[in-house]
């Protein structure tokens, strides 16, 4: 196994494992929690079919549009569906909507362009969910009680940054930097991975057995 199969494999197991514990973690009062998994569950189908096509030597690219575009419109609806940004959560569903449809009808006008990549779509995409992103931060410092979602929006934000960066300006450099621009890319994809885990585990895991409490002391 060469080291390239390591970090995709790890990823994609990092993944799989995440999406099946919020799913059974998931609880009807986190309001925002279903567009989460939904989001996840994306990733999943992208890596999985992107896998299947790949090893039947099969274009795969046509899938980024899908991703990018569903990554955008499930994580929209994620940022809008936290109380932080109720205020604005018509104007964010309506552009959200607006923004997906566009491309989806420029993809259906212009089929030929589904080989390729869309820097435009990735810029605009992208830079929109971090701006949602650097909000929550925003948002968390001015009420620091509630740490849900704090981990997750953290290594989302470092990695949606960096891999921005690496998609809009990948064809500068030489071929042996892009090569290790990618490595990096793919090492970040799975500390974001480990993030949601932690995520999962600090926010949303459901313990076992109860926790001692002064309660249980004074019963003593």
């Amino acid at each position: 196994m060469t080291f390239d199969d390591f970090i995709t494999i790890t990823g994609y197991l990092f993944l799989v494992i995440n999406t099946l514990v919020f799913i059974i973690s998931y609880n009807k009062k986190h309001k925002a929690l279903k567009y989460f998994i939904m989001y996840l569950l994306l990733c999943l189908f992208i890596q999985f079919s992107s896998n299947i096509l790949n090893s039947l030597n099969n274009h795969n690219l046509f899938l980024s549009h899908y991703f990018f575009v569903g990554q955008f419109v499930f994580l929209s609806l994620f940022f809008s569906s936290l109380d932080d940004f109720k205020k604005y959560k018509s104007v964010n569903i309506i552009l959200t909507f607006i923004i997906a449809a566009s491309f989806f009808i420029y993809l259906y006008r212009f089929p030929e362009n589904l080989d390729r990549w869309s820097i435009l779509e990735i810029a605009i995409t992208s830079i929109a969910l971090l701006v949602y992103s650097f909000t929550f931060f925003l948002k968390k410092i001015e009420n620091d009680k509630d740490r849900k979602y704090i981990y997750f929006n953290s290594g989302f934000f470092v990695y949606t940054l960096c891999s921005t960066l690496i998609f809009t300006l990948g064809n500068i450099g030489s071929k042996e930097l892009k090569f290790y621009v990618w490595q990096f890319n793919s090492i970040l994809y799975i500390v974001f991975q480990m993030m949601i885990f932690v995520e999962w585990y600090k926010n949303f895991r459901k313990p076992n057995r109860k926790e001692p409490t002064l309660d249980n002391f004074i019963t003593k």
